[in-house]
């Protein structure tokens, strides 16, 4: 009699019991699918579309390729062996990859930024009216084994001990943390035994410069900022969407392609630069590779003209083809934390003669207004991301009438409690 009783309950019950359980189902569902979608708004808030692109790759290599790339080896055997370092466009990445051995032509930078307190100005910086003096410390020489020299002065010197000594002596290994960058070949050719003179001094930038071959300089620029954060700097000197918002001497700027090995960062880019009228714009196609040391603290970024067999010079315009530079950011406590030091050293041959008083111009007045356009943008940046994520977070709360599951699963509680009471009473009045 019990077990009849049963049965009849459920078969009374189970076209409510399945209604019930589809309006659950669907509730959570749709619940789940807005969480997905506010998450990836956020995410692409935070990280920008190439930061998301990015972090998609490393998560599809690390959890997705691996099963697969078992089980197709045998199909693709030969083909892997001769792409393996070959880009989706067949750039040959193995031979093109900025060395990180570049970046131990910033060490001066880094020596120069941790004894800022201890500044001294040399007399030609005084004359100069500089804030801070690099000359001191980044003409100083050595001889072989990295001996100093002391600087020439007006008294007699040893003229074997001074052509023994070289800039170069004194460069040092940096030692960065790249057990997971793959290594490259690549070497940036600068002048490092020539002198560097002050140039100039404007607002927060100090800049100096050394000339590399005849009326070519390269050049030095330091500042610092204290309400930005190195990770934000970082990403507005690399998102090439984002640059193309705030930089308007940018005509074109385009990712060619991107290094396929993990932890690489190096891309090449293709450049369109805006020249004052008169002049024919400046196009460049170069690599870029950027490098950030948890165990010391700091960002470095390097540049170097490169060559693509689909961007070739075009008519009209002036392609430069001996590029380069070299960024160290170091922030004051956390990459996350307001406040850097950056020194930034470039040097480009535009190709034909140019006035002096025309170059004198371009650095004088175009460096220091694009230096401040991006900072000015890393600060746009970092309040619009700042707003996003507060709008992000407060979607993340969830209104009660728009989360009807536990509604629902009330009223299909209470549904089945009517209908027992329901049977019961049949049973009654029986």
């Amino acid at each position: 009699m019990l077990l009849n009783r049963l049965v009849l309950a459920i078969k009374n019950q189970s076209r409510e019991t399945l209604r019930a359980w589809g309006y659950q189902c669907e509730s959570i569902i749709a619940q789940r699918s807005r969480r997905v979608q506010q998450l990836f708004s956020f995410y692409q808030s935070v990280y920008g579309t190439q930061g998301l692109k990015q972090l998609w790759r490393a998560y599809y290599r690390s959890e997705i390729q691996p099963p697969i790339r078992g089980i197709m080896l045998s199909a693709v055997g030969l083909m892997g062996l001769n792409m393996k370092h070959l880009g989706s466009d067949g750039f040959d990445w193995s031979k093109e990859r900025l060395a990180l051995s570049n970046f131990d032509l910033c060490q001066r930078d880094i020596d120069f930024i941790n004894t800022l307190s201890v500044n001294q100005l040399c007399e030609r910086c005084q004359a100069k009216k500089m804030k801070y003096c690099y000359c001191m410390l980044g003409n100083q020489r050595c001889r072989k084994g990295g001996i100093v020299v002391p600087p020439p002065t007006s008294d007699q010197m040893p003229m074997k001990e001074e052509q023994a000594a070289s800039i170069s002596n004194c460069q040092k290994a940096l030692d960065l943390d790249a057990r997971s960058a793959p290594p490259g070949q690549v070497r940036i050719q600068a002048e490092e035994d020539r002198n560097w003179e002050p140039y100039f001094s404007k607002n927060e930038f100090s800049i100096w410069r050394r000339e590399e071959r005849s009326s070519l300089y390269s050049y030095k620029v330091y500042a610092r900022f204290d309400d930005i954060t190195a990770d934000d700097f970082l990403h507005v000197q690399t998102d090439l969407d984002y640059r193309r918002q705030w930089d308007d001497t940018a005509l074109r700027l385009e990712l060619i392609s991107e290094d396929p090995v993990p932890n690489s960062n190096s891309h090449l880019i293709y450049w369109e630069m805006q020249w004052p009228r008169l002049f024919a714009n400046r196009d460049y196609v170069y690599c870029r590779r950027y490098h950030k040391d948890d165990s010391k603290n700091m960002i470095f970024i390097c540049s170097r003209a490169a060559k693509h067999t689909t961007y070739p010079t075009i008519s009209g315009k002036v392609r430069v083809t001996d590029y380069w530079s070299l960024m160290v950011i170091k922030p004051f406590r956390g990459f996350h934390e307001p406040g850097l030091h950056f020194v930034l050293t470039y040097f480009d041959d535009p190709g034909i003669p140019i006035p002096q008083n025309i170059k004198s111009w371009v650095t004088q007045k175009q460096m220091p207004e694009f230096l401040t356009k991006m900072y000015v943008a890393t600060k746009n940046y970092a309040c619009s991301r700042a707003i996003k994520m507060k709008d992000m977070f407060n979607s993340f709360t969830l209104i009660n009438d728009e989360y009807t599951a536990n509604d629902q699963r009330g009223s299909w509680l209470g549904s089945l409690s009517r209908h027992r009471r329901k049977l019961n009473d049949n049973e009654t009045e029986r």
